[in-house]
């Protein structure tokens, strides 16, 4: 072979390499990037954001880097194989053999993707303009892949699958937490909010047999009592029991009244809001924002089971919280009503 040959085709050996190091770190970018890091990093860079846009069809650009990686890794060796054959004869092949396997190795995949997965974010944005031309260009062999894909799919029966499970986001959480970038109270916190939306009202209200209540004839001084021994803003009234609820007294109200010398507290009192057991905490919680309720009475049926608070539903996702309404248990009533 002459020397003209033998130049063009180190060259072309060169290039290809160069390519497959370019399919390796992109698939080790692709495969490996944070979405919250690209998605902070799309805000002002929009080649990180064509990435994440990307990304959201990786499966078309994993076949894409497969089959652009495996073209030139094939299409070296047998350039190889050539110009070792043409200069050392049959033995060429097991030369040729031995050379790209250690240079596709060390050049084609180690070194690529070792530095990749360093920083997959900045390198997959890099990469995703010419990834979308090799996109293009590999397209009719990417769509017979497609269909080979749906094929084994059916033949298999593989479902799809959810990109990460609750207990594997909480051994990432545990993760990080244990490596600094969390604090305890922060992972607690997170745990709390994925099992937030499947707690029910019944997990977190206060008992029906540990609600402080006023009746609707008690003395101004035994409501007094009331609101000047706890931290309540405001109470349940009721007519002889909880089975009668005649609505909710507000302490502001309360002492405006006795400010200015009234002794009926009949026309103060706001009518009650209501939930059930069942209902979910967020859909509990959304209810109460909406009608501007701090206090809500738990019912099953006609019955009243319990009461719950706004403090009560957060202290589920931040943890107890000072100001809340009382649990130290008691049969509800006050000693001079009775």
């Amino acid at each position: 072979m002459d020397i003209g040959a033998t130049i063009g085709i180190l060259s072309a050996l060169f290039v290809l390499l160069g390519f497959s190091a370019f399919f390796s770190a992109a698939e080790t970018a692709f495969t490996g990037f944070s979405r919250a890091r690209m998605k902070s990093l799309a805000a002002h860079d929009k080649g990180a954001a064509k990435a994440l846009e990307m990304s959201e069809n990786f499966g078309d650009v994993l076949t894409a880097l497969l089959v652009g990686n495996n073209i030139v890794n094939i299409l070296a060796t047998s350039l190889a194989t050539i110009l070792f054959t043409a200069n050392l004869g049959n033995f060429g092949v097991t030369v040729s053999t031995f050379v790209m396997t250690a240079l596709v190795l060390i050049f084609g995949e180690v070194t690529p993707k070792t530095l990749a997965k360093e920083r997959p974010e900045e390198f997959a944005a890099f990469s995703c303009r010419i990834l979308a031309f090799f996109g293009v260009l590999f397209k009719p062999l990417c769509f017979v892949f497609d269909l080979w894909k749906k094929l084994l799919t059916k033949i298999f029966r593989l479902g799809e699958r959810p990109v990460m499970t609750e207990e594997e986001f909480r051994i990432i959480v545990d993760d990080i937490t244990n490596e600094g970038v969390l604090q305890e109270d922060e992972n607690a916190i997170i745990r709390n909010a994925m099992k937030y939306g499947e707690l029910t009202v019944s997990v977190s209200m206060i008992p029906a047999e540990h609600i402080t209540y006023v009746d609707i004839c008690e003395s101004m001084q035994g409501i007094t009592r009331v609101f000047s021994g706890t931290n309540y803003s405001r109470v349940p009234v009721v007519r002889g029991g909880l089975d009668k609820v005649a609505g909710i007294l507000y302490r502001s109200d309360f002492y405006r009244l006795r400010l200015t010398g009234g002794e009926d507290i009949r026309p103060l009192i706001k009518p009650a809001f209501y939930c059930k057991p069942s209902d979910k905490l967020p859909e509990a919680l959304a209810a109460m924002q909406k009608n501007r309720q701090h206090l809500s009475l738990v019912a099953d049926g006609a019955r009243i089971v319990g009461l719950i608070t706004v403090e009560d539903i957060v202290e589920e996702l931040v943890g107890e919280i000072e100001d809340r309404y009382d649990r130290v248990p008691n049969d509800g009533r006050l000693d001079s009503a009775r």
